[in-house]
Order: structure tokens, then sequence, then C-alpha cells
């Protein structure tokens, strides 16, 4: 058998943390959310002055990465490509898959800004995840 990985909440909060600080570099109001590699939700952050939608959007986007374990990015452009086989809804670019070690341990979504400000502001998340991995800090 081999382990399973998955988010903690210390990670999440690690994730939430960096991503609201480059949604302020931003300057944009935004909601987060950090799912484990089941999709369940681990942490939610919603900005003062990000907008009712975003909080479920934010969440979609999560769900829909950790159970694909792709950024809801490439989901978007394969719907594009191929409309039919797509499937489902599609919750736009925001969503980040977290991988540890080959394996899909949750997700971030991101949703209030423009789609691409969305996705950088998960991918700084991740950034700050991944460093911290690195050295040894989670």
């Amino acid at each position: 058998m081999r382990p399973k990985f998955s988010l903690s909440f210390e990670d999440a909060q690690t994730v939430a943390a960096a991503c609201l600080e480059a949604a302020r570099q931003q300057e944009v109001e935004v909601s987060v959310a950090v799912v484990d590699d089941s999709g369940a939700l681990l942490g939610f952050s919603r900005m003062d002055g990000a907008r009712a939608y975003t909080v479920e959007l934010a969440s979609q986007k999560a769900r829909t990465s950790a159970s694909v374990g792709v950024p809801t990015g490439v989901i978007e452009a394969m719907s594009r490509e191929r409309p039919r086989q797509s499937g489902g809804s599609n919750a736009g670019r925001g969503g980040v898959p977290v991988h540890y070690k080959g394996q899909c341990a949750g997700a971030v979504g991101v949703s209030g800004a423009k789609p691409e400000i969305d996705e950088m502001i998960a991918q700084a998340g991740l950034a700050v995840l991944t460093a911290a991995w690195a050295c040894g800090s989670s």
C-alpha cells in the first residue's frame, strides 16, 4: 500500500494567508477556499469587499481542482476545445491543485478578481506552501 497525502489545517492556513497577501498586493478583494485531497473544506477566507457569489465560486474551484488534480484553467481550456466532452460545469480559472510526492493532496480556489489574477493569487499561495515544505516546516 502507498500512503495517502492530504493537506493539514496548518497547511490551509499557510496557503490562505499567502493568497490574501497576494490579493492585497494586487489591490483586489477575493474569497479563498482550501480543500483536502477529498475536496472537503479545510479553510476559507472572504476579504471585506469580496462579493457574496465568490464564496461558492472559490469553493467550487478548489473542489474541482482537487477532484481531478489539475488547475481549473486546464479544464476551462479543454471545455473550449471540446465542449461536449468537458462534462459538468466549468468553475473557471483560479483553482490550483496541491501536489505532494506525485499525489494531489488538496487544492486552493480563489474568486473575486479577473480569472488570470485569481489564478496568480492561488499560485502565490501554493508557492509559499511548497517553500515551507522545502524548508521542512510542514
